[in-house]
């Protein structure tokens, strides 16, 4: 039993650290970024990118639901290691569908029925282990009237599709704070450590999209120019996220607050906030595959937005944060993401390797300013 900070007990497992098998689950998970990137960039607007803020909506959902699961009940036991695997087949399945998941019949009935498997996983582990089962107990008809209306969905068309999923997104986003879900035990640790490794490997989609840019093409001097600097790009994403230690700081602030305090904040920043954050990736990866592809050559203004415009958002949730667990400073960072909006008409009436080049200029100006101004108390002489 784990006693919370109100004093209340709560039968849980609690995991401190993340596991392999869980990392297992991540690389699945991010096939699905890749999908999702993959489709904004063959339909890069305003319907494709609909549609993937909606795709990505429910799905992160659930996977979110899983690091809930897995951080109270760990993968220990047979049982709930084949249990997992099928849920990760599930997962597998949605994001093999999602690249035709609005227009072939085949790939919408397969996102619905993979989406129901992933849900249904998620249930049974929860109410074989017992722990919070009173919380799943709210939740669960809920997550399957959700599972139901993205199945639903899939058998309908166009507008109606699109309604039925973008539905099941806004009853995920409202139910937490209708069914008391937020009286579920969490071990902060493993759930801070947990969304930062999906954020790491979702970076490598970005690095994965410099290849997938460059592919079949003639490795000159711009070629080489534009994937380095791309790199860099992604290097300074790392930077932001990961470079202050900002992972032991959330927890630690975390730790001290009351059971459902923390789990408001975890479901705030964690949940809503790493959903902006990968949506970042998400935009990012489909713009660098543009840049990577053409880079001596003018992009259309879709594809300029899509490259500073994902860098920007990701930056703006990094900076909501920081400010939410009361980290700084920020002000150059929020410089920076007005500042990316400059460099995409570089992009349009130049070349992507001039809005690329622009935009590592701009990074790496706040990054040395921020670090000059307000060096690491651990490492400044």
């Amino acid at each position: 039993m784990a006693l919370s900070k109100s004093g209340t007990a709560h039968a849980v497992q609690s995991s401190e650290r993340v596991s392999t098998l869980e990392l297992f689950f991540d690389l699945v998970f991010v096939f699905t970024i890749t999908q999702l990137s993959a489709a904004i960039a063959h339909d890069l607007n305003l319907t494709g990118i609909t549609r993937v803020v909606i795709m990505l909506a429910v799905i992160w959902w659930m996977y979110s639901g899983y690091v809930w699961l897995t951080n109270a009940v760990p993968p220990t036991t047979p049982l709930r290691r084949c249990l997992l695997m099928v849920g990760m087949s599930g997962f597998l399945v949605v994001s093999l569908a999602i690249p035709h998941a609005f227009d072939d019949h085949d790939s919408a009935s397969a996102f619905g029925w993979g989406y129901l498997v992933v849900t249904l996983v998620h249930t049974t582990l929860f109410q074989a282990s017992g722990a919070g089962r009173a919380s799943i107990l709210r939740n669960a008809p809920v997550n399957l009237a959700t599972a139901a209306l993205v199945v639903v969905g899939a058998y309908l068309h166009g507008g109606l599709q699109l309604t039925l999923w973008a539905g099941a997104a806004l009853v995920q986003i409202v139910t937490p704070h209708v069914t008391n879900a937020l009286a579920f035990p969490l071990s902060a640790r493993h759930f801070v450590e947990r969304h930062g490794l999906v954020v790491i490997i979702a970076l490598g989609e970005s690095v994965i999209a410099i290849g997938a840019g460059a592919q079949g093409l003639d490795l000159d001097l711009k070629l080489i120019a534009t994937a380095v600097l791309t790199l860099a790009l992604c290097f300074a994403l790392w930077w932001a996220y990961f470079g202050d230690d900002e992972e032991a700081r959330a927890v630690a602030i975390m730790d001290e607050l009351p059971l459902r305090a923390r789990n408001m904040r975890g479901l705030t920043v964690y949940g809503y906030g790493h959903y902006a954050l990968l949506l970042g990736i998400l935009l990012f990866a489909a713009g660098v595959k543009s840049a990577v592809a053409h880079p001596a050559d003018r992009l259309d203004a879709a594809q300029a937005v899509t490259l500073a415009g994902g860098l920007g958002l990701f930056l703006a949730a990094n900076v909501v944060t920081r400010w939410t667990f009361g980290i700084g400073p920020n002000s150059y960072r929020v410089g920076a993401v007005l500042s990316l909006a400059a460099t995409i008409p570089l992009g349009m009436f130049a070349s992507a390797l001039a809005e690329t080049a622009a935009i590592v200029a701009v990074l790496t100006v706040a990054g040395v300013l921020e670090t000059q101004r307000y060096p690491d108390p651990d490492t400044a002489g």
